[in-house]
């Protein structure tokens, strides 16, 4: 293979940019384009100076090889020794933590409220979960299985990653959908895996999260050898992370945040004032004027203080003893728990109950993985190689007990108007329970299942993963090289969770019968003097929780297969160097299912899941074309575009473009910009979802009965309609490396800009829920037949609803514009060692869905940052990484703030377009990493380091049960480790 010879004095930095930081940071800053270093390069040269020979290489976001690392795009790359250095327990902390991660990621922390726990996923530029292409050594990777975030979204799970065996990982920043494909909107992630390695590695490490028992454990093993024209690595790696409970953590072991939200600055404020027309109140002059009357109403019952009003009381009413809603009106529950409750010894209200003391924080995790890499050189014209790697994940995760709704319980089976047991429309305590001294049916009431005592929900995830593959030196072409390869990836989740079903909850209310044994069963002909009845407001004895209880095993796959061909090379020699073409095709197959049990189907399950199996698939064809045209030796231009043929129902066939350009004027400075149309093919789950029912959680009024909703079911089905949404990306940007005294330091600036339509959103978050019942009564509308109601009571012309059909289609547009600054310096102290330093910032102009501005609210901070110094001198080293997260504006929102009541007239409400809500700060945060190692030993490196190393509280969120924000804020206790690793 012909190579290149670069000399070595004068223009070396980008020879060396791959590996001038050993840190997460400084590395991503001054790797704003650079890409790995080059591997054992040939050396020449005659007395003056000395010739290095590179092979080129590739670097995500191009498919041609080079041997400036320095590309079109904005690449940053963080090596296996920077991921080390900033210390983080996990490859998801590690990338969440980079600056341009931004909006809510999923993390374990907030596993019991998850449709998919144990995930970890980054967000770049906020875009969604969904929208960064991850690939391994430049292929794709199968995405978890079980649809998270909204229960539809499919999203990749980090923790499936052998991370052992990461080498190195590059981020490209600006969109890749001409190069890639779909996913690619926000930027692709490719983890490059380790190859080349003679010898064993041996490493240990143990750590815990300070004073809550979750004690992490891991141990890698690393062999690798080469012979002749073969080379093979292998990599085990295992991990354990003992659960810490909520009550553990000092910031989210309360649900009720009344205390700490004083803290926040909590105020009343409005949005919308200026549209709202009160019937007998002169319209609003100003948001002070419109909050100060809404205060005030009577009925409202507020003060100026809404922690006093209770805003951020997050306890459930779902306590225990339970409460019942009695005909009168009125609610009633009972002081303490009570074998015999009795009409005189009832009172007012619910008994709040704070789940946190049982919740889980962070989940049992045990890890294991495997990666192995396999290349045998036929001849410099051919070579084969496999990839095959195994990771399986088991997680267990925690909630508090059971809460049970008589009135969302035992609804209609498949809503098809087949009532079970009783004929009712919702769970009931009958009449003649000895535990209701009601003297009537009571069908409404809340109530915790502290019998069952904690929801506890298996989850095993597999990850296989099998490459094999040929490549070599095209005959004939000089420079030109091809390669293929064949690809199966799976991810298969299996949950297997505790559950109470409506119909045993249901069947305990109406009375069981005790068998010899002591168990007790449902015996519609056992005399009801002669049963046993579920007390709802005290003391239920072993025997109902061994009936209540069932187990609810469910499972999801998703399959990935795919050939692909491409070639590369040059084409000719332009005066500013070699004209480069690269091109290929990409056949892929997916397939995803989602195993739901019966208990599912009919919405058998308190409190639980519904929705019925479902399966789909899909095949593309794709075929790219790249061009990198070196104009002149300053001035280079990357065109690419790739053409996919999908085979969901009518997807235009496009051809995605990318047009980029960089600008190299002197040797200190670099000019670069691109601009390319992105697109994200629906995830499977969106398209073929058989049905998935939820509830509002909060209640929603009807402007079509004048009434208020307590809590609303959706039904959401998939909608094989749907078309992909489409984005528009910009980026410029510019490096700045001075010579003479700093020629060591790196600034760069980049601006991006992301524009979005056809994104995927349902209508009641487009629009509102009391708007979406309103429209979807108009014959005319594209929502019409969608509210689905019970027959209307004598003389009224709407029944209640009984669900909604909530689908998504692709409804919404945004923009995101911001951005990155980066610094970086590398100063020789002689006998003093080297010193690293780095820094990275990114700034938010705008984030807008629909025309609304979100930045510096709740999900969106402005500024974003992280900075570090590194120390290295002999055998010893260290390192500080800190973190900055941005403050932003939390809201507690309550609906509309006029009620019925409010108006002369009910029927004068339809739906304002005011908001009365509660805003507070959520502070930036700040945490400090900090690790020291030393490898003097004979072949043994020993490092200890503390993750949070002030052990800071997290910014509080008073509208978040963990305290602080999931996704956005860490909520971590300080982490100590020492890891010991020994080369063999």
């Amino acid at each position: 293979m012909n190579t290149p010879t670069v000399p070595t004095s004068g223009g070396m930095r980008t020879l060396v940019a791959g590996v001038l930081s050993p840190m997460l940071l400084a590395a991503a800053v001054q790797a704003q384009a650079a890409a790995e270093k080059p591997v054992a390069p040939e050396r020449t040269g005659g007395d003056d100076k000395e010739v290095i020979i590179l092979d080129p290489f590739e670097v995500v976001g191009s498919r041609i090889k080079r041997v400036d690392p320095e590309t079109v795009s904005p690449v940053v790359q963080i090596h296996q020794g920077d991921l080390r250095a900033a210390g983080f327990p996990t490859i998801a902390d590690s990338l969440r933590a980079l600056s341009f991660n931004s909006g809510q990621a999923i993390t374990t922390t907030d596993a019991g409220s998850n449709f998919a726990p144990g995930v970890s996923t980054m967000n770049l530029r906020g875009l969604g979960n969904n929208q960064t292409l991850v690939l391994i050594n430049g292929r794709r990777a199968a995405p978890y299985a079980a649809p998270a975030f909204d229960g539809y979204q499919t999203v990749f799970d980090l923790n499936s990653i052998p991370d052992a065996a990461i080498e190195s990982v590059e981020i490209l920043k600006d969109g890749g959908s001409a190069i890639y494909g779909s996913d690619a909107v926000a930027g692709v992630v490719n983890f490059k895996m380790r190859r080349d390695y003679d010898g064993g590695q041996v490493k240990v490490e143990v750590g815990d999260y300070s004073g809550t028992g979750g004690f992490r454990r891991k141990g890698t093993i690393t062999y690798g050898a080469s012979a002749g024209k073969t080379s093979m690595l292998a990599v085990f790696d295992w991990q354990l992370q003992d659960p810490i409970r909520a009550r553990d953590v000092r910031w989210a072991r309360f649900a009720d945040k009344s205390d700490v939200a004083a803290k926040t600055n909590p105020r009343y404020a409005g949005s919308g004032w200026a549209e709202v027309s009160v019937p007998g109140v002169p319209a609003f002059k100003s948001e002070a004027e419109y909050v100060a009357y809404v205060s005030n109403l009577p009925e409202n019952g507020f003060t100026s203080d809404p922690v006093a009003d209770g805003w951020f009381d997050s306890r459930s009413s779902r306590g225990y003893p339970g409460y019942v809603d009695a005909s009168d009106g009125s609610s009633y529950t009972y002081a303490a728990p009570t074998s015999n409750p009795t009409l005189a010894d009832a009172v007012e209200g619910s008994n709040p109950y704070d789940f946190q003391e049982t919740n889980g924080f962070i989940p049992r995790e045990e890890r294991y993985s495997f990666f192995s890499t396999f290349r045998h050189e036929f001849s410099k014209a051919l070579y084969l190689f496999s990839d095959i790697s195994f990771t399986r994940a088991e997680t267990k995760v925690t909630a508090a007990a059971t809460p049970v709704d008589l009135e969302n319980e035992y609804l209609l089976s498949d809503n098809d108007g087949s009532a079970r047991l009783t004929g009712a429309g919702n769970m009931i305590i009958p009449d003649f329970s000895p535990y209701n001294p009601f003297g009537e049916d009571l069908s409404s009431g809340r109530r915790r299942l502290v019998e069952t005592s904690n929801r506890n929900v298996d989850v095993t995830s597999d990850t296989p993963r099998m490459v094999l593959g040929l490549g070599g030196d095209v005959a004939g072409f000089e420079k030109w090289t091809w390669e293929s390869a064949a690809l199966y990836s799976k991810n298969r989740v299996k949950e297997n969770a505790v559950v109470v079903t409506d119909d045993r909850m249901q069947e305990a209310l109406l009375g069981l019968t005790r068998g010899a044994d002591g168990r007790l069963s449902w015996n519609p002909a056992t005399p009801q003097d002669q049963r046993e009845y579920f007390n709802w407001f005290g003391p239920n004895d072993a025997a109902f929780t061994d009936f209540l209880v069932s187990l609810n095993p469910t499972a999801a796959k998703i399959e990935y297969y795919s050939f692909d061909f491409s070639t590369g090379g040059t084409l000719c020699t332009l005066p500013g160097g070699e004209m480069g073409l690269s091109f290929g095709a990409e056949r892929r197959w997916e397939k995803f299912s989602n195993e739901r049990t019966v208990l599912n189907a009919t919405a058998n399950i308190v409190s639980g899941d519904s929705g019925a199996s479902s399966e789909g698939d899909r095949n593309v064809t794709s075929v790219y074309g790249e061009l990198n045209v070196p104009v002149i030796k300053q001035v280079e231009l990357q065109i690419a575009g790739r053409f996919e043929d999908y085979s969901d129902k009518d997807f235009a066939r496009n051809v995605r473009p990318k047009l980029g350009i960089k600008y190299h004027p002197t040797d200190w400075l670099v000019l670069r910009g691109s601009y390319s149309k992105s697109f994200k093919a629906p995830d499977l789950a969106y398209l073929y979802t058989s049905r998935q029912t939820t509830f509002t959680g909060t209640p929603v009024w009807d402007p079509l009965t004048h009434s208020q909703i307590a809590e609303m079911q959706i039904v959401t089905t998939g909608n094989p309609n749907l078309k992909p949404e489409l984005t528009d990306s910009w980026y410029a940007g510019v490096v700045f490396e001075p010579k003479g005294c700093l020629k060591n330091l790196q600034l760069s600036v980049d601006a991006f800009r992301y524009e979005q339509k056809n994104v995927l959103a349902q209508p009641s978050t487009y629009m509102g829920y009391s708007a979406f019942l309103l429209d979807a009564s108009r014959p005319g509308s594209p929502y019409y037949g969608r509210v689905v109601r019970d027959t209307p009571a004598a003389g009224e012309q709407y029944g209640q609803v009984l669900y909604i059909r909530d689908d998504y289609a692709n409804l919404s547009e945004g923009l995101t514009q911001g951005l990155d600054f980066g610094l970086s310096y590398q100063w020789t102290a002689g006998a003093l060692g080297d010193i690293l330093l780095g820094a990275t910032a990114t700034w938010y102009d705008r984030v807008e869905v629909d025309g609304t501005e979100y930045v510096g609210t709740s999900l969106n901070a402005r500024w974003n940052a992280t900075a570090s110094i590194g120390w290295r001198r002999g055998d010893w080293e260290a390192n500080v990484f800190g973190v900055l997260r941005g403050g932003r504006t939390g809201t507690v929102e309550n609906g509309s703030a006029f009620t019925p009541d409010s108006f002369a007239d009910p029927a004068d409400y339809v739906e304002q377009p005011d908001e009365f809500y509660v805003e507070y700060d959520i502070e930036p945060q700040f945490t400090l990493n900090t690790s020291v190692s030393y490898k003097g030993f004979s072949k043994l490196t020993v490092t200890a380091g503390v993750n949070n190393l002030l052990n800071s509280e997290p910014p509080l969120d008073p509208q978040e049960v963990t305290g602080t924000t999931p996704g956005v804020n860490d909520s971590s206790p300080a982490f100590w480790y020492v890891s010991l690793t020994r080369e063999f």
